[in-house]
């Protein structure tokens, strides 16, 4: 090797180097001290690091490269014998539960947490056994503005050279989790994988519009909403009820009751919409680890809800034939994970709400430890009525015996059956309208109304559809009047 390409390959390493350091700095939200390294170093956002290579990846290898060759650990650093003796800092402290976070704001602005709460004046907050986290922000990543659903997100101020000077942070921003440096890289690639599923946006469903389902409406009301407003009455065995199944014919709005439960509480609960996407892994005992993870997570945040919708894909009966050794490892871990030993504590409460269409192919493991089992049942009249007045506000003028021919034609509908014979009514004004005026090119419309929807629209729209799910409603009947629980 030649003299200039040894100096420019020394010059590259330290170059590296530097950005490694300055990449590290950033993870783990040491911006100033990375604004003074730019800063002195003259480092530009010409380049940067690559996705798969950091300084705990690289001190990791290295520890393995030397306890495989000298068959010991490396010596990093060693006692300063010249240096005087300090205090020992004190260990960061775990973030309170939300139920002693009601006090009136201080006068000394605070931290916010994810839900816009206070948070303790900590650096970082140890997550389970795992993991850590860390509210900053990346100054390599653009900051995006306030979007139009009203997600909170952080802002940035960037300086001529692209690194950040400042951030203002906002409620519902998602802390930055990283990996605490003594654990491998694994943990941290699963917390990214389960925070994916955080519900961050409001979902705009509100109690009100949820029409004909006044009793689940209640119990979950009872089971979330109200211990947080008074979580002196909920104690000993008046505990909250910790997990819900709702089961019934599809349409029937479970999942919408979840949607509506995770925008009333937005701002103080932590909710989670687990998949099987996300907590089915092809590789050997990642998926035991991605539900421990999970409930980590959840109890990090504590109070929080998962939800899984279908729960039966992920909880069938494990005595049936064929049943994999991975499935059922995944179940007893989860089941384990539910009311085991390593349950958590009331400040660290972690509520389940499952949904089904299926229930009687639930696992009686599971189903025991739902200690309530719902039954959604298809809307009575009055609640068929009131979903239509919700959809379509001009019927609410039309007179008394139009309404009940509507409720008649209507029995053993569904919530979303009623919604798409709606939504064909609408469809068949539009279409009278687009007729009316095909000859005249280039008029253009006004917006559509549901103020224009007839009577006579409405009930040709219903008879074009028939209610699918008899057999199924009187299968769940059947079914809850052995199993359901419900008051």
């Amino acid at each position: 090797m030649s003299f200039e390409q040894d100096k420019r390959s020394m010059y590259e390493r330290r170059r590296n180097i530097l950005y490694l350091v300055s990449h590290y700095f950033s993870i783990v939200g040491l911006t100033q001290s990375r604004q003074a390294l730019l800063d002195e170093t003259h480092l530009t956002e010409e380049f940067e690091v690559c996705d798969n290579i950091d300084l705990d990846t690289i001190y990791q290898e290295y520890c393995s490269y030397y306890a495989l060759k000298f068959g010991k650990q490396p010596r990093i650093v060693k006692k300063n014998e010249s240096h005087p003796q300090q205090a020992t800092p004190a260990l960061p402290q775990r973030k309170q539960s939300a139920y002693k976070k009601r006090q009136p704001p201080a006068v000394k602005p605070q931290p916010l947490s994810p839900r816009g709460e206070p948070e303790p004046e900590s650096e970082a907050k140890f997550l389970g056994n795992h993991l850590t986290v860390s509210q900053v922000i990346n100054p390599n990543q653009a900051s995006p503005c306030k979007t139009k659903d009203g997600c909170g997100v952080a802002s940035a101020k960037v300086s001529e050279n692209g690194a950040g000077t400042g951030a203002v942070v906002v409620p519902n921003l998602r802390p930055f989790i990283r990996l605490h440096e003594n654990f491998t890289a694994e943990w941290k690639e699963l917390a990214d994988t389960v925070c994916r599923d955080l519900i961050k946006k409001d979902l705009r469903q509100r109690w009100d519009q949820v029409k004909g389902l006044d009793q689940p409406i209640a119990l979950l009301k009872e089971s979330v909403i109200t211990p947080l407003k008074y979580p002196e009455l909920f104690v000993g065995l008046t505990k909250p009820w910790r997990c819900i199944l709702l089961h019934g014919p599809p349409g029937t709005g479970k999942t919408m009751l979840a949607r509506t439960l995770c925008s009333e509480t937005r701002d103080s609960i932590t909710f989670f919409n687990a998949t099987a996407s996300t907590l089915i892994s092809k590789w050997r005992g990642e998926s035991e680890k991605l539900i421990r993870v999970l409930y980590d997570v959840a109890r990090f945040y504590a109070p929080s809800i998962i939800f899984i919708d279908e729960f039966d894909g992920l909880a069938s009966r494990r005595d049936s034939i064929g049943e994999h050794e991975a499935s059922k490892r995944f179940k007893n871990e989860f089941l384990a994970l539910i009311d085991g030993l390593d349950g958590g504590t009331d400040e660290e409460r972690v509520f389940l709400l499952g949904s089904t269409n299926i229930p009687w192919d639930i696992d009686p493991a599971f189903l025991r430890r739902f200690e309530k089992k719902i039954l959604i049942d298809v809307p009575n009249g009055e609640g068929r009525l009131a979903i239509v007045h919700e959809l379509l506000p001009v019927t609410t003028a039309w007179d008394r015996k139009q309404l009940e021919e509507v409720t008649k034609r209507t029995e053993n509908f569904t919530g979303d059956e009623i919604r798409i014979a709606c939504k064909e009514a609408s469809m068949m004004m539009i279409r009278e309208r687009i007729d009316k005026n095909c000859e005249l090119n280039g008029k253009s419309f006004s917006p559509p109304s549901t103020e224009e929807v007839q009577y006579e629209q409405l009930m040709s729209a219903l008879q074009q559809i028939q209610p699918a799910t008899l057999a199924l409603i009187e299968k769940h009947r059947e079914w809850n009047k052995k199993y359901g629980n419900q008051s």
